[in-house]
């Protein structure tokens, strides 16, 4: 038996330390299959989809974030109406085992780091 973590069954509970340029928040992400669905401190909304190659170990896909009305994020963007857009990512796997993921958002980059905090 392998000593590596596998990625085949990545499926969990996820906390998620965002950093960027303005601020700071932590979230929480639920990884089920090729689904991904999230929520943050901020009120931000997250859903996606994934692709994920187990003998990459490589996750690439496509995740919607959604900012309430009169919201700021982090990067330091805000909006009187509500706001939604859409980011490819491509992180490796496990979420957990890297220092942290940097993802390029319309409003800027934000490192994310993610601890698994139950498997599903």
């Amino acid at each position: 038996m392998s000593d590596e973590p596998s990625i085949r069954n990545a499926d969990g509970f996820f906390l998620a330390y965002f950093a960027a340029e303005f601020g700071t928040s932590i979230g929480i992400f639920v990884l089920r299959g090729s689904d991904i669905i999230g929520a943050d401190l901020g009120g931000g909304i997250y859903d996606g989809k994934l692709n994920i190659d187990a003998d990459e170990r490589l996750a690439t896909g496509r995740i919607g974030f959604k900012m309430q009305q009169g919201g700021t994020t982090i990067t330091g963007a805000s909006s009187e109406l509500p706001v939604q857009y859409y980011t490819d990512v491509a992180f490796k796997l496990p979420l957990e085992d890297q220092p942290y993921h940097e993802f390029e958002t319309i409003t800027g980059s934000v490192n994310v780091r993610f601890e698994k905090v139950r498997s599903l």
